[in-house]
């Protein structure tokens, strides 16, 4: 905590006993663990995408598995992840439409 010689913005608020300067460092660490947390929760959906493509498509798309992929199982893989993709945008947009309405209410 800054010591103010002349009584300057670094004084404590009567009720909460915390001074403006400790609220903005507090309000700054909330933010920045909000932000690390709303990370955290993208990459870990990025990694169920990415594990639910590959689990869905591969059985869906490599009947014979090989040395190598088929032009046909090539095709196959990238139209199943275009359409897994597409549909999870559209199901991650509509929810966060509906918690949006539903915070406001």
């Amino acid at each position: 905590m800054a010591f103010s010689l002349f009584g300057g913005a670094d004084k404590k608020d009567a009720t909460t006993g915390t001074s403006s300067g400790d609220s903005t460092r507090v309000n700054s660490i909330k933010e920045n663990l909000q932000a690390q947390i709303l990370q955290e929760i993208a990459l870990t959906n990025a990694t169920e995408l990415i594990s639910k493509i590959s689990n869905n498509c591969y059985e869906k798309c490599i009947l014979t598995p090989g040395s190598s992929l088929s032009a046909v199982d090539t095709a196959c893989l990238d139209q199943c992840s275009e359409k897994y993709i597409q549909a999870w945008n559209i199901i991650s947009r509509r929810y966060l439409a509906r918690v949006q309405s539903e915070s406001k209410s």
